[in-house]
């Protein structure tokens, strides 16, 4: 059907982009016309055809267009997008997409480095930076030789000096070589360790000791009539000392000019280098203050500020006895007899007890068994199988330094493998997980290092720039809705010097215009060395978002993916702000949301539907919100306008007798909380972002759980112990994470709903003569599937400088499977017409099939009816997957007590979804299972039986419990930013 164009036709379109005939997925030849240069909301309930329309046609033919401008050279370099399947679009602007995906995975990737931030820290850092040296804390500076020669008749006039040339600092060996060469060059006294030395009978120095060796160049009376004298001295005490020169005080005259005691030292470099101690520092260039860069990363991790190391949690099984193999690595190896045969004969000779687990274990004896016993030999007494024995004196090496010997000296892929398992990231010992090596990281700007800049959150690096510049406090804080930080990093600053601020204005403004955007964003909680990697699709795409505001361009047109998923209520309005701050500049702002807030501020609402999949892909309502209100079959301005609504739950099922609870919990910026979990309740576990949610629940309780009940290899984090876990028979930890990588895994097959449905064709008469089995109907293995494209149903060409083109198999065209398999038809239908069923049209077909509709109806049930049951896993969003998982967990049979943890399921819902979300989860909760959330949905938070609060605020600021009970007693709470939005609903 043809929607008609909405406002009228007639007019001048250069103010509207003009769509019609979009007929991408599931949009049914659709008409609609958009405002240029507006905030413009696409909404509708889930599958209903909104990102078909902004994403695969809107950007991808701008994207398209405007790469097919460029060069065919340039081409090549660039992605281009497939053409959306449309009759024609008008008024379109050169697109760019600000999606969910995660940021990258580079271990190397953080927030400083994918904002640039970074790159303008190193440019400060090199132009204005104080180098120190790490030893001593003392300034290092880098002076020619007449600024040397200056200082000394200035500090020295009048004095007695000795010039005295450092040659060797800290050096093992007998450096009798040196003593012949200083010699052989006239310098014939010196210091060897602080002590007076004859070069020509030099001290006898031990081989493996380090050592530090002075020669004395000249004596000298300070005056300013044998300055050649002086400046023939220092240079080659310069020479010959690599750099550095050390001045001696060695008289006091009548009238003294200097500080410095008769003896004491005052030491100078050519390089940035300290004189006393040597240590180096290369140049004062941006690279040096790369972690990436070999001249300024750690030696020891490389820049990476982590090692992998054996995890105690990991390696020990704590509730088993020596004898039953409490090590685990140990108890899996082939060779697991001949390691229990010495730990027992270590136990015997300290007497260690055999039959006792491992926790449970005196510390010293704990300490024998994993770290070794030194140089102290055991007699140990090994026999074969073939009975032959022997005997042997030797030390025992201890557990980990056994793996790790293992792990080095293997050539074994497959051993690499398996140790692998058992080790964690864990901060450089060298570096401390500063990244960067000793000299470099204590360069200082305003008496901050750069590390601790990078560790410092988007709120105190805003909070440093500012004091760097001046003392007045700034108005951006009452902006922010924030108060400004005090204490830690902040407090040591100090206001730079006018000749800094003249060198690095420019720079320094460029940091906080960036510090800015990120804080107005919702991301004022995250730390500038926060891995990319650990970035939510939210978090990741603020970051991204906050980039775009930065460089202010002006005529494009930005098309955005749910900005406020992962945002609390008390942000939403801030980023609304920000977003507004690009139309503002004359581009026009696309945005697929389903938050009532942002639908309720925008300029032109596009509502698709009315249902989803099949049932979707029409415009509803193309206008102002007062017509997206009026429309009939709009479900979103059905719960807008308060005709539907989700309601508060008359009754809430009230804490028992029996709990969870997590003891003294210290994870990331936790302050050493108990957390108790009501069993047999729903739970939301809210707070503002940053407030700790993700390290109580997703990175402590579910690791906790999963490694305690299932003996998974998962690691909880720093907390000090779980009671009333034996009440809990399951977990299941569903998150957002896609359930498959290639296109070959879909919904069908990670539920094992297409495993039934094979066999149910395995069972029809037609493949029973042909000797059909259930793997013939499989695409992805050998037998029915189509070998032309392997199953795939299309196969790829390389263009080159075009982009690559998906062509349909000419053999089975795009059905996956020979023509003999598709000859096998179930009530009429061919394996292929199932793939390409909705899940909705699937639950009618199968109705009498119980274990298949079971599927089926589940995934129906999580507002899933809608995607098809051969859609690529790589098709399908965070949310959508997080719900076939959810789906999958449903329709097994549940153990006697079960304990659910989702990850902020309702992303990508609309408030009908959300409506059977809930639904679906209170129906969990009524069968006497646990359900935690982590949510900041305040329609789910309001259906909860208990809520859990942190904050009050982001990182630091944040980690404690601000309120928890009931949503109505977390309401009543004037501390908490959750209590505060839902008194406004309650």
């Amino acid at each position: 059907m043809t929607t008609p164009l909405a406002p009228s036709e007639e007019g001048d379109d250069g103010d509207w982009i003009v769509v019609r005939g979009a007929r991408t997925h599931n949009l049914r030849n659709i008409d609609v016309k958009i405002p240029r240069g507006k905030f413009v909301v696409f909404s509708g309930v889930s599958g209903s055809g909104k990102s078909s329309l902004a994403f695969d046609t809107l950007y991808a033919e701008g994207q398209r267009r405007y790469v097919e401008s460029l060069s065919s050279y340039a081409r090549q370099f660039l992605g281009q997008m497939k053409k959306p399947d449309c009759d024609s679009i008008e008024g379109l602007s050169p697109a760019i997409s600000i999606d969910q995906k995660q940021g990258s995975h580079n271990p190397r990737s953080t927030v400083a480095t994918v904002t640039e931030i970074m790159d303008h820290l190193r440019l400060l850092w090199a132009r204005i930076g104080v180098p120190h040296c790490p030893e001593c804390g003392k300034e290092v500076a880098r002076r020619t030789v007449q600024e040397i020669v200056d200082d000394v008749l200035w500090k020295f006039e009048n004095h007695g000096i000795g010039v005295w040339s450092p040659v060797v600092r800290n050096r093992k060996g007998t450096h009798a070589d040196l003593f012949q060469a200083m010699v052989e060059q006239g310098y014939l006294a010196g210091q060897v360790n602080g002590r007076e030395a004859d070069f020509e009978n030099p001290p006898t120095l031990e081989k493996n000791l380090r050592h530090d060796i002075d020669v004395r160049i000249d004596r000298i009376k300070i005056n300013r009539t044998n300055r050649q004298r002086l400046t023939e001295a220092i240079e080659i005490a310069l020479r010959l000392g690599g750099g550095t020169v050390a001045i001696e005080n060695i008289d006091r005259p009548k009238k003294p000019s200097t500080d410095t005691k008769i003896g004491e030292m005052v030491a100078y470099s050519e390089e940035f280098a300290c004189p006393e101690h040597g240590a180096f520092l290369p140049e004062m260039s941006p690279r040096v203050f790369s972690f990436n860069n070999p001249l300024g990363a750690c030696p020891s991790c490389q820049g990476l500020g982590v090692q992998r190391e054996f995890s105690p949690e990991l390696v020990i099984d704590r509730t088993n006895t020596v004898e039953e193999g409490c090590i685990r690595p140990f108890r899996r190896s082939m060779m697991s007899g001949w390691y229990k045969s010495q730990m027992v004969q270590v136990c015997n000779h300290y007497s260690i007890p055999v039959d006792i687990p491992f926790q449970d274990l005196v510390e010293d004896h704990k300490d024998i068994l994993l770290n070794g016993t030194g140089s102290t030999t055991i007699g140990f007494h090994f026999q074969s199988d073939r009975g032959s024995s022997y005997r042997m004196n030797r030390p025992w090496e201890g557990v980990f330094s056994r793996l790790r010997r293992t792990l080095t000296d293997t050539s074994s892929d497959r051993t690499r493998s398996r140790l692998a398992a058992y080790m964690t990231d864990e901060p450089c010992s060298d570096c401390g997980g500063m990244k960067l090596n000793p000299a470099v990281s204590r360069v200082t700007v305003g008496t901050i290092t750069l590390p601790e800049f990078s560790a410092s959150t988007v709120l105190e690096a805003l909070a440093i720039v500012q004091s760097w510049k001046s003392d007045s406090i700034d108005p951006i804080w009452s902006t922010l809705d924030r108060s400004r930080p005090e204490g830690g990093t902040v407090e040591k600053v100090k206001k730079l010097d006018d000749r800094s601020i003249f060198i690095g204005t420019d720079v320094i403004k460029e940091i906080e215009s960036r510090l800015r955007f990120l804080a107005l964003v919702g991301l004022d909680y995250l730390t500038m060395d926060r891995r990319a990697s650990t970035l939510s699709g939210g978090e990741s795409q603020r970051i991204r978002l906050a980039t775009q505001i930065g460089t202010r361009l002006t005529g494009v047109m930005y098309v955005l993916d749910e900005p406020s998923i992962g945002l609390h209520p008390r942000d939403n309005e801030r980023l609304l702000k920000t977003l507004r701050e690009l139309t503002d500049l004359g581009n026009t702002l696309i945005v697929v949301e389903h938050d009532e807030l942002t639908l309720t501020q925008a300029d032109w609402l596009v509502d698709l539907g009315p249902r989803a999949g099949k049932e979707g892909g029409e415009v509803i309502s193309s206008g102002s919100l007062e017509e997206l209100l009026a429309a009939e079959k709009s479900e979103t301005g059905a719960y807008l306008s308060g005709k539907k609504s989700i309601p508060v739950p008359s009754k809430r099922r009230p804490p028992e007798e029996r709990w969870l609870t997590l003891k003294s919990v210290r994870q990331n910026n936790l302050q050493d909380i108990d957390a108790a979990f009501p069993l047999g309740c729903m739970i939301g576990v809210t707070g503002v972002s940053g407030s700790g949610k993700s390290s109580l629940v997703t990175e402590t309780l579910a690791p906790a759980l999963l490694r305690t009940i299932h003996r998974a290899d998962a690691t909880p984090g720093r907390h000090d112990g779980i009671e009333g876990i034996e009440q809990i028979d399951k977990a299941i930890v569903i998150d957002q994470s896609p359930i498959g990588r290639t296109p070959r895994s879909n919904a069908a097959t990670y539920t094992g709903v297409f495993g039934l449905i094979r066999a149910l064709y395995a069972e029809t008469t037609l493949s029973k003569e042909r000797g059909y089995k259930q793997g013939h109907f499989s695409f992805n293995v050998r037998g029915g599937r189509c070998e032309a494209c392997k199953g795939a149903g299309s196969s790829m060409l390389e263009m080159n400088f075009l982009p690559d083109v998906w062509v349909t198999c000419d053999v089975c065209k795009g059905k996956r499977y020979t023509r003999e398999t598709l000859e096998v038809e179930w009530r009429g239908r061919t394996i292929h017409d199932i793939l390409e069923m909705s899940v909705d049209e699937a639950c009618v077909l199968f109705e009498n099939q119980r274990k298949i509709s079971r599927i089926l109806n589940t995934l129906k049930d999580v507002g899933l009816g809608y995607i098809r049951l051969g859609q690529p896993a790589t098709t399908l969003s965070g949310g959508e997957a997080q719900r076939v998982k959810l789906a999958t967990e449903l329709h097994r049979p549940p153990k006697k007590h079960t304990f659910y943890i989702l990850d902020e399921p309702t992303t990508g819902l609309s408030l009908f979804d959300v409506h059977q979300l809930i639904d679906v989860l209170l129906r969990i909760r009524s069968n006497g299972h646990t359900v935690v959330i982590v949510e900041h949905h305040l329609d789910v938070v309001k259906s909860c039986d208990w809520v859990i609060d942190l904050g009050p605020e982001g990182g630091v600021r944040g980690g404690g419990i601000i309120a928890q009970g009931t949503p109505e007693q977390v309401a009543s709470v004037e501390e908490s930013h959750t209590g505060r939005h839902l008194r406004e609903i309650l």
